[in-house]
């Protein structure tokens, strides 16, 4: 679908960068620890984090996995000891409808926003426009990337208006729509607005209309929102992450899913069952066996992406690979999972680095960003 010269444009038009096949990668350098521009010696650094404790009460028909994509205090306790190990004040606060007022009193330099939002379509932009109101410095990406790579129809038609390899889609508002003449089955069926492979497990995939009416159904159902209807991409599962800005990135080994390892039954698909259920069957190729070639190919559509949807200071880019070498681009987390066990941290360790030099990579990504430098 994508061809071999394409411009890529970001969301707000403006033209980014141009790509041909033949062209290098972005710069991977990475500048060496940085200096904070303070007349004080520490940097007072604001954690935004939401505690699935802390969720409000959920509807009696939501599905199990509703809560997946929010933090445990394990992992808040995490990114502040990483942050706290570059000696930095850390002000550990919940992204919820009290943080305008305490951001207005404590006053940080710079938020570590984590915050996936406790509701609405555009969850995760809630945080960023706050912020951006307030003028406060923040990692991360801005409300229109953050509301534009959370919901996956729009994303997938902003990257396949630039060219790039996608899957057939389909957004479907009740379990009705009229099937587009584009889509053969087997068919994907996921949420439109979630992440962490909520929505996803064995019933995704399915091979006639019955079945696509019915799990269409259920996800609007449960999920209270459109369901996206995708090919069903044959083959093997891919994510590539990245660090940094503009073409000064630093590009993660790639990953490869092995589903090997998984109990008999479960499709090979990386969805909640793999990344919850099953957590502890998890076993990875990284870097993945691509070659050279396939490796770069995969790079650099990663950074076009990154661009195009106007993400910032850290990202991961999801593909299926087909038999024939073919990637498809099947979503862009703008605010990826950082735990000590998510996806990115374990890309970062296979060349290794440490949960906290990738989470402070991240705030040194977004302090140059802002010109808060020595």
């Amino acid at each position: 679908m994508a061809g071999k010269n394409s411009k890529t444009t970001g969301i707000n038009g403006n033209h980014t960068s141009e790509t041909t096949s033949e062209q290098e990668a972005p710069s991977e350098s990475l500048e060496p620890p940085i200096r904070w521009r303070s007349s004080t010696a520490t940097l007072r650094v604001a954690l935004l984090i939401n505690l699935a404790r802390n969720a409000p009460p959920i509807h009696r028909n939501s599905p199990s996995d509703i809560l997946a994509e929010l933090d445990a205090d394990k992992n808040v306790e995490a990114y502040a000891e990483a942050l706290r190990s570059r000696r930095f004040e850390v002000l550990v606060q919940e992204g919820n409808p009290y943080l305008f007022e305490w951001l207005e009193r404590v006053q940080p330099d710079i938020c570590f926003n984590t915050c996936e939002g406790f509701g609405g379509e555009s969850r995760e932009a809630q945080v960023p426009a706050l912020l951006e109101m307030l003028g406060i410095p923040y990692t991360g990406p801005a409300p229109l990337a953050a509301a534009i790579t959370h919901d996956k129809p729009t994303t997938q038609r902003i990257l396949a208006c630039n060219g790039l390899p996608v899957p057939h889609f389909q957004e479907f508002s009740t379990p009705d729509d009229a099937l587009n003449g584009d889509l053969a089955f087997p068919l994907f069926i996921k949420p439109s607005h979630e992440g962490t492979g909520m929505g996803i497990n064995n019933e995704s995939i399915v091979h006639d209309e019955r079945h696509l009416r019915q799990r269409v159904a259920y996800v609007i159902e449960r999920y209270r929102q459109p369901a996206m209807v995708e090919s069903y991409i044959e083959g093997r599962d891919i994510t590539c992450g990245l660090v940094g800005n503009g073409n000064t990135v630093h590009f993660f080994p790639i990953t490869e899913v092995d589903f090997s390892g998984y109990p008999q039954g479960l499709a090979p698909i990386y969805g909640i069952q793999q990344k919850v259920d099953y957590a502890d069957y998890y076993r990875n190729r990284c870097p993945a066996p691509l070659g050279d070639e396939l490796s770069d190919q995969i790079r650099r559509l990663t950074h076009q992406v990154f661009q195009i949807t106007g993400c910032r200071d850290f990202a991961r880019v999801d593909f299926r690979l087909t038999d024939d070498g073919q990637p498809y681009i099947l979503e862009i987390n703008a605010l990826p999972g950082i735990t000590p066990s998510s996806d990115l941290t374990l890309m970062a360790e296979a060349e290794g680095w440490s949960h906290a030099d990738l989470v402070c990579a991240v705030l040194d990504a977004g302090l140059r960003r802002y010109g808060l430098l020595h």
